[in-house]
């Protein structure tokens, strides 16, 4: 494998990187310079003239791209999906925290990284996701996987909602084993 190869993340890494290069300059006002390389005739780093505008367009990128994961886990959320699944989409492991979905949840909803808290303390106040369920139409507020049961956890969905009571009764059979 030449160093010209990469894989489809890595690419894409180095086209986000290039984007707020441009951000950089097309929204925060940096100029760009081309620095050859040691050792090189034909490459050349490109820098920009004011890394603060670098760390603006960084910014910039990653609210938005912070935002699109809040969207994407509230979509998750209305089709079906549980934190768990987010979880396992965001990378979170047992290995890192005790539950996953828990997890998710902190870091999406509340804001807060994936860490570990000691023993097991929580804040009395917990942070809600709302979401509209893609059954029954209702807004969901979701008070997050740590009650468990489905009916303790979410509000919202339309009377008879066929999903929310499938997820119940799911939970409650699961919980009688």
């Amino acid at each position: 494998m030449s160093v010209f190869d990469a894989s489809p993340r890595t690419a894409v890494s180095g086209r986000v990187r290039e984007l707020v290069r441009r951000i950089a300059v097309e929204a925060f006002g940096a100029a760009e310079a081309e620095v050859p390389i040691p050792g090189f005739t034909v490459f050349t780093d490109r820098r920009l003239d004011d890394p603060l505008a670098g760390i603006r367009a960084a910014l910039l990128v990653h609210t938005v791209a912070e935002s699109q994961l809040t969207e994407y886990a509230r979509a998750a959320r209305a089709s079906g999906r549980s934190w768990d699944q987010i979880a396992d989409a965001l990378g979170i492991t047992t290995d890192e925290v005790a539950v996953v979905g828990e997890a998710a949840f902190d870091w999406l909803v509340c804001g807060r990284a994936p860490d570990p808290e000691p023993d097991g303390v929580r804040s009395f106040r917990t942070p809600c996701a709302y979401w509209r369920c893609s059954t029954c139409d209702g807004l969901v507020t979701d008070h997050g996987p740590f009650e468990g049961n489905p009916a303790n956890s979410e509000d919202g969905h339309a009377k008879g909602c066929t999903r929310h009571a499938a997820e119940v009764q799911a939970w409650n059979e699961g919980w009688e084993h």
